[in-house]
């Protein structure tokens, strides 16, 4: 699909306060190596998220000398050893991807993938969604009234875009969050 066609599709579920100022944009270089590309999002025109293919095959590369000095285990052994929290939580050929999208590094052809899919999916699905950049979406989409926004609640093991994005939604739709309440007014 174009990209005109999906950043089309995207941003028309921007949710009304956000619509004039959120921009999700896509850029293509043609290198040597092969074509690389970057998708970002800006908010009042400040970068609020980036994915970036050259950005990604560097730390995945990176993160492949890490586990290499620290292990002689074959792959995926090795991965389970140095990263034994992601076990159970992703198949074998996803779990390079898990462990560099928890560290905010996201792969831009699957943010691509995740921006075509999205628009077919329910609010509810979209927000229970395995893939991090749909359900943080999701917190954006006009479709996610406030009072549902309202009980949400996310505990402290989420990604920090979904968390992010959470916080960008209850601030412009003027609802406290427990992070807003000072502490010592807090109950648990």
């Amino acid at each position: 699909m174009k990209w005109r066609k999906v950043k089309r599709n995207i941003e028309s579920l921007i949710c009304d306060k956000l619509k004039h100022r959120l921009s999700i944009h896509l850029t293509q270089y043609n290198v040597s190596l092969g074509e690389q590309k970057r998708i970002w999002i800006t908010l009042d025109k400040k970068e609020i998220f980036n994915a970036s293919s050259v950005n990604y095959l560097m730390e995945h590369d990176k993160l492949w000398a890490e586990i290499k000095k620290e292990t002689d285990k074959p792959f995926p052994d090795c991965l389970y050893e140095c990263f034994p929290e992601f076990i159970g939580k992703t198949n074998d050929l996803d779990y390079t991807t898990a462990i560099l999208e928890n560290k905010g590094i996201f792969n831009v052809y699957l943010v691509y993938d995740a921006f075509i899919q999205y628009p077919q999916l329910s609010i509810d699905n979209a927000l229970n969604f395995e893939n991090v950049i749909i359900q943080a979406f999701a917190l954006l989409d006009k479709k996610l009234g406030k009072r549902k926004l309202k009980t949400l609640r996310y505990s402290s093991n989420i990604h920090s875009l979904i968390l992010e994005f959470y916080k960008l939604r209850c601030k412009i739709e003027d609802i406290i969050t427990f992070e807003d309440i000072p502490s010592d007014q807090k109950r648990l």
